[in-house]
């Protein structure tokens, strides 16, 4: 198997190509994109497989084409692998997301009940071809592309039809390609949901914090989403989870406070300091009333109790179902249950999660607060 492989920098050419496409019931997709020193990826190709060729379209002189913009959110099925960062390059860059679409990588977790296998060990099971994944992490603004760098872009949509339509008829015959419909669309709305509100579960050690501090971290760790958002850096680069930590803990309110603490450079107070005293400020003036629950240490007997039965839940329920135990819930999901749990509440299972799941997970998280209590 080896198609044509095709460059595409020239509007008209693609917006033939793309009246083509239209009329097609699949094309395979993907993306390169360098986001070593910015919070928003910075686009560099997307290359699209027609079954028929790789075409791989030159973002840097594209500029935002309104045809590609109609192609991904019209016409035909777009199937992608381990989608999230391709749809967060899309939407920086075109400010739609495709649609409809498919994640094969979600496909082969529910026929494989594999949630982790990628592009590279998926060609290789299932078309016996070994590709060389030199190129991961090259530089993909650089232009000209090197010969080996367009070659590793073609072959990651080469590939993609023939797998899908494997994955599709085993799906079919399993009874679960509901289940990935219903989780692809899902994809897409986690895509376009944005959550400052929720930063501060980044920071690991938030449950050494009183209610109090914690209401302060998690208006800091607001601000710096916010501001990582605006300057276009990685949040890292704007304040780490250590300085957040460190910052709700120590509340300070004035230049003097902030010459008190040894590890937050004068130069970052100077830039950073009345905002991060503005947070603070507004945290405080919470009520004690409407303060956030202080956090269940992960070291607790009781914390280490509820992680078992609800690692041992999920892990029953996931064979119950026949999907992966992994497609169930995120870690970041299941350490907000922990902690429902470990405080005697019921846990919340997002609104907006596919029917399947979120049904057979609300009636688990009913069964284990029952158990809990006894």
């Amino acid at each position: 198997m080896s198609f044509d492989r095709i460059w595409v920098d020239d509007l008209q050419h693609l917006e033939a190509l793309c009246t083509g496409w239209q009329t097609l019931d699949e094309l395979a997709m993907d993306t390169e994109f360098i986001r070593t020193d910015t919070f928003f990826p910075r686009p560099a190709l997307l290359q699209i497989g027609d079954g028929k060729a790789s075409y791989l379209l030159d973002v840097l002189t594209l500029g935002r084409p309104e045809c590609l913009r109609n192609l991904l959110v019209t016409g035909p099925l777009k199937v992608f692998h381990s989608c999230s960062e391709d749809l967060e390059m899309l939407q920086h860059w075109l400010g739609v997301l495709p649609n409809p679409l498919v994640d094969t990588q979600l496909a082969v977790s529910l026929v494989e009940g594999d949630s982790a296998m990628g592009y590279q060990r998926m060609v290789e099971k299932y078309l016996g071809i070994l590709l060389d994944k030199g190129e991961t992490r090259s530089d993909w603004l650089q232009r000209p592309l090197t010969e080996s760098q367009q070659l590793y872009a073609a072959q990651d949509v080469e590939y993609l039809l023939p797998i899908w339509h494997k994955l599709k008829e085993k799906l079919q015959e399993q009874g679960q390609l509901e289940i990935l419909n219903e989780e692809s669309r899902w994809l897409l709305e986690e895509a376009m949901e944005y959550h400052p509100q929720d930063a501060w579960q980044r920071c690991k050690q938030a449950w050494r914090l009183d209610a109090r501090q914690l209401a302060v971290l998690q208006a800091l760790a607001s601000w710096r989403d916010e501001k990582a958002r605006q300057l276009d850096k990685p949040r890292n680069r704007v304040a780490s989870e250590a300085q957040l930590q460190l910052l709700a803990e120590k509340q300070p309110l004035s230049q003097e406070d902030f010459s008190k603490i040894n590890e937050i450079a004068l130069g970052w107070v100077k830039r950073h300091g009345q905002d991060v005293i503005y947070a603070i400020k507004q945290a405080l003036s919470i009520p004690e009333a409407l303060l956030p629950t202080p956090l269940s240490s992960p070291r607790s007997p009781e914390y280490k109790a509820a992680r078992k039965q609800l690692k041992k839940a999920l892990t029953d329920l996931a064979k119950q179902l026949q999907v992966p135990t992994e497609m169930l819930a995120k870690r970041k999901q299941t350490d907000e249950w922990l902690q429902a749990l470990t405080q005697k509440q019921l846990p919340e299972v997002p609104e907006n999660w596919p029917v399947w799941r979120r049904t057979a997970i609300e009636e688990l998280m009913k069964h284990l607060l029952v158990e809990g209590e006894k």
